[in-house]
């Protein structure tokens, strides 16, 4: 049986600093000031707003189904960076025009999209399975915009050459990446960006929960085996089966191992996670009322997968004190670090059932871990 230490009490979103709580109409009112707070404390804020964002399709795409490849440009008026964003498009009714990214399509096609080009994890059978059931499935590669290093060199290049003075994360610029593909699709006719959801593995999970956090216009996220620093509260430590073995992913090993991820505040708290003003339910939380959904593999034991449950269980909380409880989910399947067909076709699922208004699925409200007990009493 696996064994669990709890840090502390998860803390309560809605609290005010004279202990008394928050309405959901206060919450509102205040969930920018906490949303900087947070953002800034733990992923050392966010790049500006880009001045400029240009895209040039640079291919044809005449047939039907097609992939259509775009340089966009973006960044201050006085320097940008590039990065390439493919859509994969359904059929359009006019194909013999797609090659134009400005004519007026009979269809405006919701989205799909992930920065996890340099996994490759959407590969051909996801995308035929977006594009059958009428998504365009988009990809950009995040390390287009700020390497994945952790040597003193992982400043140089891509986004910190536009904003040199600014000390922002790699997981922020990657989040950057979103807010631009976000700006494009509001420009694409054949795009609905009103209907475009995010997903990202591992690393990618926890750019996509944070890109979701700032970025309002995002409808549907979906962090997947995002881990410490994701999706997982801080103050749940988990333990391998049987012996007690290796814990799980904690913040020393973060701070350790990938301190370009890791937002410079959070460096006192080494081994001290119960001390910090707040846990990672609350990024889920900022989401709201929009649509959440976690995933992940309950083999994959460094990654914390009763720490995500802990997680789940507050955002969870936090969605039904705000009014929209259904908009919030989790899938905890078999397996381990993964995201491939299955992950993203339950994805899907879950865009097409809030779409047409439809109730979660019953296995969203499966209780993977009840053999213990939620870490917050509010």
């Amino acid at each position: 049986m696996r064994k669990v230490k709890f840090l502390g009490k998860m803390p309560d979103p809605f609290q005010k600093p004279d202990g008394t709580r928050m309405t959901a109409d206060e919450w509102w009112k205040n969930r920018a000031t906490l949303r900087d707070f947070v953002v800034d404390f733990e992923y050392g804020g966010m790049p500006p707003r880009p001045e400029v964002v240009e895209f040039d399709l640079l291919n044809r795409p005449y047939m039907r189904g097609s992939s259509f490849w775009y340089k966009v440009t973006a960044g201050t008026r006085e320097k940008q960076i590039s990065f390439m964003l493919e859509l994969n498009v359904p059929p359009l009714t006019e194909p013999t025009k797609c090659g134009d990214p400005y004519f007026e399509p009979d269809e405006r096609f919701p989205v799909i999209l992930t920065g996890d080009a340099c996994y490759h994890n959407m590969e051909s059978d996801t995308i035929a399975e977006a594009n059958r059931r009428g998504y365009i499935a988009a990809r950009f590669n995040r390390l287009e915009l700020c390497k994945d290093r952790s040597d003193k060199n992982w400043r140089t290049g891509g986004l910190h050459e536009v904003y040199p003075e600014m000390d922002f994360t790699a997981i922020s610029a990657w989040a950057w990446g979103y807010l631009v593909c976000m700006d494009v699709f509001e420009k694409l006719p054949f795009v609905d960006e009103t209907e475009v959801g995010i997903t990202g593995h591992s690393r990618g999970g926890k750019t996509v929960l944070l890109a979701a956090t700032v970025d309002e216009r995002i409808k549907y996220v979906c962090p997947n085996n995002s881990g410490c620093h994701g999706a997982v509260s801080y103050r749940t430590i988990a333990y391998e089966q049987g012996e007690i073995k290796r814990p799980t992913e904690r913040l020393g090993n973060m701070l350790d191992s990938l301190p370009s991820w890791m937002g410079p505040k959070l460096t006192p708290y080494r081994d001290r996670e119960q001390d910090l003003p707040y846990d990672m339910h609350y990024f889920g939380a900022l989401i709201a009322p929009r649509y959440y959904i976690q995933f992940e593999g309950m083999q994959d034991y460094w990654i914390n997968p009763i720490g995500a449950w802990q997680n789940f269980m507050a955002v969870k909380e936090c969605y039904r004190y705000l009014g929209c409880e259904d908009h919030a989910a989790a899938w905890f399947r078999p397996g381990v670090h993964r995201h491939k067909l299955p992950d993203f076709t339950e994805f899907m699922d879950f865009m097409d059932r809030a779409r047409a208004g439809l109730p979660l699925r019953e296995h969203y409200g499966l209780n993977p871990y009840p053999e213990f007990e939620k870490n917050f009493d509010w």
